[in-house]
């Protein structure tokens, strides 16, 4: 009886030689550059495929802190790899309302053009994120308990005065 080998890899991210090699990479911090293959192992597709670029993926904080990272440090990965072109900012998370959003980006290949004239320098700092119709608040919503509980022709009476004359 002859055993069945597999001859699948295990699951892995590739990093080209072109990317290693090039300026971006090498300009790259050594915090970033751990971060850079998880990055690019959020998109499941084929190293080749150009439809890899256009996938939108989120990377939380909590994300990276399950990776070992500070959150300060964290924040600074983004903007690197932002800042050299790996990876392209679409929304901004965070708390605005009551959303609890996460950080959504897309690969880049901006790398490629880092350093030279052609690179379009972009800052995660300065990125604006899309915006959000704001949740009405309680106090909003029911902007008639303001105060006093009851109105009555204009004169505002409590829930315990007496109504009427006497």
């Amino acid at each position: 009886m002859s055993m069945k080998r597999n001859n699948k890899l295990p699951p892995f991210v590739a990093l080209p030689w072109e990317m290693l090699n090039s300026k971006a990479y090498k300009g790259l911090n050594f915090a970033s550059a751990k971060a850079l293959p998880y990055f690019l192992g959020k998109i499941k597709e084929n190293y080749r495929d150009p439809q890899r670029y256009l996938i939108e993926f989120s990377f939380s904080y909590s994300e990276g802190h399950k990776l070992r990272f500070a959150p300060s440090t964290f924040s600074k990965v983004v903007q690197e790899l932002v800042k050299t072109g790996f990876i392209d900012p679409i929304d901004k998370g965070g708390l605005r309302s009551d959303g609890k959003s996460y950080n959504r980006f897309k690969l880049s290949e901006r790398w490629k053009q880092y350093g030279t004239n052609e690179f379009e320098l972009l800052d995660w700092r300065c990125f604006q994120p899309k915006q959000r119709s704001r949740a009405t608040s309680k106090s909003e919503t029911y902007s008639f308990k303001k105060g006093n509980k009851y109105a009555s022709n204009g004169k505002v009476i409590s829930q315990f005065e007496a109504v009427g004359t006497f």
